[in-house]
C-alpha cells in the first residue's frame, strides 16, 4: 500500500515594488502652484524643456524629499544646461513665484537631484553634461507609442 503524503502548502509569491521617492519635483505654469502642473521623481535632467511643453513657461515649483533628505533643483536659461542658472533646495513652502528670483518664464533646461549641488558641481554639469547616475528626458514620447511597445513585449 502506498502512503499518500500531504504536500506542503505552496509559498505565495508576492511582488514587491520599490518606488523612487526622492526627490519629487512639481513644476507649475502659474504662480502659487496654479496652472498646468507636471511632476518628476528621482535624479534626472531635462535638456530641453520644450520637449515636455514647459520651455520658458515655469512660474512656480516645489521640491520635496523624505524627512531629513537633501536635494537640489537647478533651472538653466539655456537648453543643454547652459546659461545663467538658479538653484533651490527642498522647502515646505516651495517657490510660489520665480519672479522673486528674476527667473519666471525663463527656464529652458533643468536638473533635479537628491544631492546638494555646489556652484562647482553645476559648472561641471554645464561643461560635461550629466553623469551616469541621472536619467535624462531627451524628447517627448507619446503614450500610444509606449502602449504599443508594451503590447509587443507581452506577445513574446
Amino acid at each position: 500500500m502506498i502512503k499518500k503524503e500531504k504536500l506542503p502548502a505552496k509559498a505565495s509569491i508576492r511582488r514587491v515594488g520599490v518606488k523612487v521617492v526622492n526627490p519629487l519635483l512639481r513644476l507649475s505654469t502659474g504662480t502659487n502652484f496654479t496652472g498646468t502642473t507636471k511632476s518628476y521623481r528621482g535624479n534626472l535632467g531635462i535638456r530641453n524643456l520644450a520637449n515636455v511643453g514647459l520651455n520658458n513657461n515655469i512660474q512656480s515649483l516645489r521640491l520635496t524629499t523624505a524627512a531629513g533628505a537633501t536635494g537640489t533643483v537647478v533651472l538653466f536659461d539655456g537648453t543643454g544646461y547652459s546659461g545663467d542658472f538658479v538653484k533651490f533646495n527642498p522647502s515646505a513652502a516651495g517657490v510660489p513665484d520665480l519672479a522673486d528670483f528674476n527667473f519666471d518664464n525663463q527656464a529652458s533646461s533643468l536638473v533635479v537631484t537628491s544631492l546638494v549641488l555646489s556652484d562647482a558641481d553645476i559648472a561641471v554639469i554645464q561643461q560635461s553634461g550629466l553623469s551616469n547616475n541621472f536619467g535624462e528626458i531627451l524628447r517627448r514620447i507619446r503614450v500610444a507609442r509606449i502602449r504599443r511597445a508594451a503590447s509587443r513585449r507581452g506577445k513574446k
